[in-house]
Formats: C-alpha cells, sequence, structure tokens
C-alpha cells in the first residue's frame, strides 16, 4: 500500500505498564510493584493531570479489589471517566500457541465479564504485548469475543506497513497493528523524535501509535509537560496527545474509510523471528509445565462436560469448583508460565495449582458419573439390563480406545475375567494385575480392554468368567512372527540390540521409530545452543566417540488386546574399549547419565502405536529428543493448532536465512497434540500428550522431551542472569506419545481425530450390585467427525448451555448436531455468550437434531435451552 500523506501526522502516546504474573519476582513481588508502586502513583496523575494510561488483565484488578478496595475505588473511576482504558482485557496475557483453543477463550470470557460487571465497559482492544507469537484462529477468536482492533509486539514477518488487516485461518479479518519498536518505543521521553521518525517510516497513515512502557515501569510523571513541549516545538510537524489505545485505532479507522484506502492483508499465524523474538525453543523449557497444562485442560474439559449433563439430568452442577479450577489452569497459561523462562521461584505456586487440580478433578468426575448411572437406572426406556461396569466417552463421536480400570469383587462372587459383554458384542479383557480370597476367589483385579462407547455417551458390560466368542471372519488379530508383531495395520519388526522398532506397512518401511537423541545444551530457557554439529549420541550409535546407549531387559508381554514391548536403555558417557569399536565388544560402562525405560504399545484394533517413555536425567547440558526417521520427501508439514491446523516448512539443514533476523530460523515449531508429516500417498502422524516441540528435517521427525539448562538467559539480553537449577530437569520423567502410519494426507487420515482419542482417555466406573439401565446411549453426538466438540457448559448467566463446536479439516460442511432431547430454544452467540451482528448464522432444528453449514475452520458458539 502507498499513498502520500496529506495531512500533519498525530502521534498518539500510550502510557502503559505490563503486568507479569511471575517472571523474575513472585507473584506477590508483583503484586506489590503494580500496585502500590506503581498503579497508585498512576492514579494520582490521571486524578491530576491529562495523564491517561492503560491496564492489561484483570486479574491484577480482582485481586486489587480484594486487597485495596480503596486504590481499586479510584482506578474504577478513572476507568469509567475514559482516562484509563482497559487493553487486553484478559484474566491474564496467555501464551497463545502452547493452552488449548477453549483455554484462550476463557482466558478472554473471564477477563471481559470482570470488566463489564465491575467497570461497565466493552473492552474493544486485544494488546497483545508479549506474547509469543499470536496463532492463526486468533483473528476469529478476538472479532467473535468483541474486539474491533489488535495490536500486537511479536512474530510480524514483515516490517511494513504496520497497520494491516490480519486474516485467520477462516478468513475472518481483523485491523491489526504490528509495535516496530516494541512496547517501549515512547519510553524514553529524550528519545521521541527518534522513535517518530522510525514509526512514521513504516506507518500505513498519518497516525502513529507510540507505547510509552515497559514491563513493571514506573509512570513518568513528567510526561504532560513532554508532549506539552513538543507539540510547541514540534507540533507542526506531527501532533503529539497522551491518548489510549483505542484513541489510535478510531482514527486509523477513520482515515482508512474517508480516503477508502486498501489495507494490507496477512495471513496466518504471527510466528516469525525477523523482527522480534518469539522464543521457539521455549517450548521444551520446564516441560513438566506444558505436559501438566495439557493433562488437565482436557481433565476439566471432560469433568465440565458430564457436569452439563448432570446438570440437564439431576440439577447437579459443580460450578463453583469447575470456576476454581479454571482460575488454576488461566494462571498456568499465563505467557511467562507455560513457556518456563521465568526464574524458579515463582514456579512453586504452579506446583501447588497443578496439585489442586489433580486433588479436586480427581473427585470430580467420580461424583457426577453416579449422578449419570442413579438417572438412567430409573429413566428405563431401550435395550435394559444389569451390568458390572460402564465406560464414558468425553468426545462427541463413538470411541474405540484402550481403558483401564480397577474392580473391586465380594468374597465368593467372581472366579475368573476372561472377558466383557454388551448386547451381542464380546471383547477380550487383560488382566493386569489381582489378587485373591483364601477361597480362590478374585478380591481385586485391574484390567484393561478395548470397548466401543457412543460419542459423548457410555456404555454398560457384563464381565464374562469365560472367554469372548471368536468369530470366524474378525478382521482384526494380533501375531508375533519371529522378531516383527503384525496386526492388520501395520508390522512393529523390533531389535533387541537397540530396543528400536521400524513399522513396515504393505512391505515399505514407514519410519524407524522411538530413538533418542542426546544433544550438547548450552543455551537457557529461552534458546537451545550447543558448540557441537553432530549429537552427543544417538541410539543408532551416531555422535562423540566414547559414550554409547545400552539396550537390556528386553521383553515382550502378551495378551489378546495388545503386545508391549519393555525395554531399558541407558546412556553411559564413557564405554571400553573405546578404540576400535567395530572390532571389540564393550566390557566396561561407566558414568551413567541417563536413566530410560520404554513402553511400546501395540495394539490388535487400534491403528496406532503407543510409546511411553521414563527418563532420568543426570547430564546437566543436554537436550533429549526422540527421533521418527521416514523415508517421506516433502517441503512442508502439518501441526495441530488451536481450533484447526497449519502447515508448516521443513528444516534444510544448517539452513541460513537471507538478510538481518533479530531471530533465526532454527526450524523448531510448537504443535498441539499432533503433527503430520506426509507425501500425499503416505504419512506419519506423531501425537503427544504436553511435548509441543518438534522439528521435521530430511525425513526425521523429532519431538524434544527436555532441555537441562541452568540460566533464565545466559547473555541478559532476554532477561537477568539468573540461575535457574530447577530448570535442570533432574527429576523422574514421564513421557506419552504415538504414530499413527497412514495413507494420503492429514484429512485424508483424520490425524486431529486421533490425536484427541490418544489425549482424552475413557472412563470406566464399576457399578453397584444389580444396577440396570440401558446398554448404551449418547447424549451428544456431531457429524461429520470433522467437526469437533471444543465445549459443553452451563452458560455463565445460568440460563441454558452452552455448545461450542469446530470445523478443523478446513473445508467447508454440513454439521448435524443430535442431542439426547429435544431443544426448546437455541441461539447463535459470540464467544462472550451474546447474541452480536458479528455471529449472526443459518440452522434449522428438527427435534433432537440441529443442522447448519460451516465454513473451513469455523468456531460456532451456541446457547440452547433443554
Amino acid at each position: 500500500m502507498s499513498f502520500k500523506k496529506e495531512e500533519k501526522d498525530t502521534i498518539y502516546l500510550v502510557p502503559h505498564t505490563h503486568y507479569d504474573a511471575i517472571w523474575v519476582f513472585t507473584k506477590e513481588n508483583y503484586f506489590y510493584i503494580n500496585m502500590l508502586l506503581i498503579l497508585k502513583e498512576v492514579v494520582e496523575l490521571v486524578e491530576k493531570t491529562d495523564y491517561k494510561f492503560l491496564i492489561e488483565q484483570t486479574f491484577l484488578l480482582e485481586e486489587m479489589e480484594k486487597r485495596y478496595p480503596e486504590l481499586f475505588s479510584r482506578i474504577e473511576r478513572c476507568i469509567k471517566s475514559g482516562k484509563i482504558e482497559i487493553a487486553d482485557g484478559e484474566y491474564l496475557m496467555a501464551d497463545t500457541m502452547l493452552p488449548g483453543g477453549e483455554t484462550l477463550i476463557r482466558e478472554i470470557l473471564v477477563g471481559n465479564r470482570y470488566a463489564k460487571e465491575k467497570f461497565g465497559v466493552d473492552v474493544p482492544v486485544m494488546w497483545q504485548a508479549d506474547s509469543f507469537g499470536l496463532n492463526a484462529q486468533l483473528p476469529q477468536i478476538y472479532k467473535k469475543s468483541g474486539y474491533r482492533y489488535v495490536a500486537f509486539r511479536r512474530g510480524a514477518s514483515k516490517k511494513k506497513p504496520s497497520e494491516f488487516l490480519w486474516e485467520g485461518l477462516d478468513g475472518t479479518r481483523i485491523l491489526a497493528h504490528w509495535m516496530p519498536l516494541g512496547y517501549r518505543a515512547g519510553l524514553d521521553l529524550t528519545k521521541l523524535e527518534e522513535s517518530y521518525e522510525k514509526l512514521k517510516e513504516v506507518a500505513a497513515t498519518s497516525h502513529i501509535l507510540m507505547p510509552s512502557g515497559s514491563g513493571v515501569t514506573m509512570p513518568q510523571p513528567e510526561t504532560p509537560e513532554v508532549v506539552e513541549a513538543w507539540n510547541e516545538n514540534k507540533g507542526e510537524k506531527a501532533w503529539m496527545k497522551i491518548a489510549t489505545p483505542l484513541e489510535f485505532f478510531e482514527a486509523l479507522e477513520k482515515e482508512t474509510e474517508e480516503k477508502n484506502l486498501k489495507m494490507v492483508v496477512r495471513k496466518g499465524e504471527m510466528y516469525s523471528g525477523k523482527y522480534s523474538g518469539v522464543f521457539p525453543d521455549c517450548c521444551s523449557s520446564r516441560m513438566w509445565i506444558k505436559q501438566g497444562l495439557c493433562s488437565h485442560e482436557s481433565w476439566l474439559l471432560c469433568c465440565e462436560r458430564w457436569g452439563t449433563i448432570s446438570s440437564l439430568l439431576n440439577s447437579y452442577y459443580p460450578s463453583d469448583e469447575l470456576r476454581d479450577c479454571w482460575r488454576k489452569i488461566l494462571f498456568i497459561a499465563f505467557h511467562d508460565v507455560v513457556p518456563g523462562t521465568g526464574m524458579d521461584r515463582g514456579y512453586d505456586e504452579v506446583k501447588e495449582y497443578l496439585g489442586f487440580l489433580r486433588t479436586k478433578m480427581s473427585t470430580l468426575c467420580p461424583r457426577m458419573f453416579p449422578i449419570i448411572v442413579e438417572h438412567e437406572s430409573k429413566k428405563g426406556g431401550g435395550e435394559v439390563e444389569g451390568g458390572d461396569i460402564i465406560i464414558f466417552n468425553s468426545l462427541s463421536w463413538e470411541v474405540r480406545n484402550w481403558v483401564e480400570m480397577d474392580l473391586n469383587f465380594e468374597k465368593g462372587k467372581v472366579v475368573e475375567v476372561k472377558g466383557l459383554k454388551s448386547g451381542e458384542e464380546e471383547i477380550d479383557v487383560e488382566v493386569i494385575r489381582f489378587t485373591r480370597y483364601e477361597d480362590d476367589s478374585v478380591r481385586y483385579a485391574r484390567i484393561g480392554f478395548v470397548p466401543t462407547v457412543p460419542g459423548l455417551g457410555y456404555k454398560v458390560y457384563k464381565i464374562l468368567e469365560r472367554g469372548p466368542k471368536r468369530y470366524r471372519y474378525d478382521p482384526n488379530f494380533i501375531m508375533i512372527r519371529g522378531n516383527t508383531i503384525e496386526n492388520r495395520f501395520f508390522g512393529v519388526e523390533m531389535d533387541p540390540a537397540t530396543g528400536l522398532i521400524d513399522v513396515i506397512q504393505e512391505g515399505e518401511r514407514i519410519c524407524t521409530a522411538n530413538e533418542l537423541v542426546l544433544e550438547e545444551e548450552t543455551g537457557d530457557l529461552y534458546y537451545h545452543a550447543q558448540k557441537l554439529c553432530i549429537p552427543v549420541k544417538t541410539e543408532k550409535g551416531e555422535g562423540v566417540k566414547y559414550g554409547s546407549f545400552r539396550a537390556e531387559n528386553f521383553e515382550i508381554n502378551e495378551s489378546p488386546s495388545r503386545r508391549v514391548i519393555n525395554v531399558k536403555t541407558d546412556y553411559f558417557s564413557l564405554r571400553w574399549p573405546y578404540r576400535l569399536t567395530e572390532k571389540l565388544e564393550p566390557l566396561i560402562w561407566q558414568h551413567k547419565f541417563l536413566e530410560c525405560e520404554k513402553k511400546i504399545i501395540v495394539y490388535k484394533d487400534i491403528p496406532r502405536i503407543d510409546f511411553i517413555t521414563y527418563i532420568i536425567d543426570k547430564h546437566p547440558r543436554a537436550r533429549i529428543r526422540v527421533r521418527f526417521s521416514t523415508s517421506i520427501k516433502s517441503s512442508d508439514y502439518a501441526c495441530g493448532t488451536q481450533f484447526g491446523a497449519v502447515s508448516r516448512p521443513t528444516c534444510p539443514f544448517r539452513c541460513k536465512p537471507e538478510g538481518k533476523w533479530v531471530e533465526k530460523p532454527c526450524g523448531v515449531f510448537p504443535s498441539l497434540r499432533w503433527l503430520d508429516y506426509s507425501d500425499g500417498k503416505k504419512g506419519l502422524t506423531v501425537m503427544h500428550r504436553g511435548t509441543p516441540e518438534n522439528t521435521v528435517r530430511e525425513g526425521d521427525i523429532y519431538l524434544t522431551l527436555l532441555r537441562s539448562v541452568s540460566m533464565l538467559s545466559s547473555d541478559g539480553r532476554t532477561g537477568p542472569a539468573i540461575p535457574v537449577p530447577d530448570a535442570q530437569e533432574f527429576k523422574k520423567y514421564v513421557f506419552k506419545y504415538s504414530i499413527y502410519p497412514h495413507e494420503g494426507d492429514w484429512r485424508e487420515a483424520a490425524s486431529y481425530k486421533h490425536a484427541l482419542e490418544f489425549n482424552f482417555d475413557l472412563d470406566a466406573v464399576q457399578l453397584p450390585k444389580d444396577k440396570k439401565l440401558p446398554l448404551k446411549r449418547s447424549f451428544l453426538c456431531i457429524e461429520p467427525e470433522s467437526v469437533v466438540l471444543s465445549a459443553l457448559k452451563r452458560a455463565e448467566d445460568g440460563d441454558g448451555v452452552i455448545l461450542r463446536f469446530y470445523e478443523t479439516k478446513g473445508e467447508e460442511t454440513n454439521a448435524e448436531i443430535t442431542l439426547f432431547k429435544e431443544p426448546k430454544a437455541v441461539k447463535v452467540v459470540n464467544l462472550l455468550e451474546e447474541e452480536d451482528g458479528v455471529v449472526v448464522k443459518e440452522w434449522k432444528k428438527e427435534r433432537e437434531r440441529i443442522e447448519l453449514k460451516m465454513e473451513p475452520f469455523e468456531i460456532v458458539t451456541l446457547k440452547v435451552e433443554l
């Protein structure tokens, strides 16, 4: 876009402070600094002068309301008068790449509702001051949350113009401003002219946004006088005003409309390090936080769904408990928490919150399932009979998956547990462990099995004390031939010497899987660095001379439903002899700095291979990745992202980008639950539970398990050079990931579906004695399966149920939602659960079914009265 600026420029100087919940101080430190040292002074300035200010996050205001009500009242008056603006308006400014999409919506929902309830204001400006990149669905999320504009600091791939229309995956556009000089452009009041010239050079119009603040920065009382002096001396060239972001955006929008300017359109995620750091390597810092967030997000969504079903059947809804759990999740999703880039002490709070979530949620669903069982047993109808166990599926399509459960029996009641029966269906059971009474009857058993359960529903099974029926033409099988495990999907060839596996499909090797790669790590919480150009060691033997992995205790456990390969493989920094290693077998192993146990699980009737890897790292400077070596050749691959998928480039070895970069691309990216590498004919989906960092290079897929670092910032550029001994990761880790070999690309293979099934466990409950209820039931089903349930919850105003879902293949589709009873009323609402002009959508209802057309990657929210 190019045009002549005819009128004088206007500079919008926006005083602000960026609030960090934790980073280089603790949460309590930041409360004290922000409330008493910064905002107290801000109020004095606002009340006595024409000073204005920006406050970002409502978490701080909520805490201030409790601790300092008088200060809160003064800020309340300033917000209502328009001299303090809430921009961003999230509960806490989340990282937008690592948390799930529903978590990002709740950050906005909680924050915006607070702003509306306490101050009577809407939040039209999203102010992304410090999130490490922006995901590709944010334009849609922001627009459907009532935002009209977004200003952001990190991730832009182009410098000019600084104002443009940002287009998301679904085609939604929002007016955006990238901060070319960051949020400190006007911080140094002695260098305003220098900043102005730089900003003017890239601005799209005569309106110049100049943020004047930084992280935890005191207000500058001289600002009004400096602005007045500017206007006296330089006002003919550019008029400066102390302003809020909304004033800038409204003036920008007005000029573009009056002059009929065609704004540049930029598409997709903002995740480039060309002009500002997005720190992709922090995706592997303090991996326990990523794992904890991923696990508890999924768990909480399940609790919320079954709480909603419970409330519709029985009126019980654990609203206070769910609220408390969501507040903890939203704190962990904060942009300096989940990336793991702060000092050690700051994460004490996170450990407490994860403990709280683990305790609270382990009791939530067990309280709700009996309510549902009791209602269903009284309801009757359909095929009703007694059962011993009930399985619940929290996803919106029929799921076949592995589940484990504990059973307890009265003396003399059960002699064997050999199978399960539901109607005509009979399935195998693996007895993992058991105890018996003195009369040889079963006292306790832990069993595993693969049931098939309706979408957001349940299925009831009886215990068989005989083996299940065998069908002559059953296509599912599992067997071992030599060193190869075979099922109908693929063969898994094992190498006992290394513990590695090759996956074979139709006679072709798809990949060598689950190879540990130990690399040197000399970086910090923000960046990986290494001096070696080769690994320290791989399980195949690549790397430096002296050390080696040693595989031992190789065994295979067999059951009717699966085969489990167990192998222990440790890394020793020294093996002897260390000369002539091709000729001489090792006799002495010394200096064990990495202990690893692997479980590799191949199922009879599930088309994926699961990996459980236990690691105790004692190596102080290590990056540990797991490698899947394929024969696939493609220049890009797909990554799961919030409410969809994005394409990413594979990393050419030792790639050297052209021009000057603040942060040169290294081929490292985050993924949300899955990534897929395919050539259109065949592919491999890698799924994970909270290990998001990945690289695809020369046909190899790398998933980073952990990085051991000792400094927050090695050079003091990204933060203070604070030692972080806890980030050396000298602890036991359990990593869960899986692969799904397939034909076609990720869309044909429905990679997203398999990833969700891997992340959302089935829940199994032992039924009370003589309890009779329908054999199976679905409370909600969405078709096709490419339309995915995101949320089922009670509405925030208590009136009705919120049902949110999204299209995930990037294709226009007709969606059909089938509920367990006919809705009395249906409304299309925005993400704040309000009707507005942005989310108008046609739909039709026929009894229990709602039908509507969905656009590619569209997010739809319905408010339903049942």
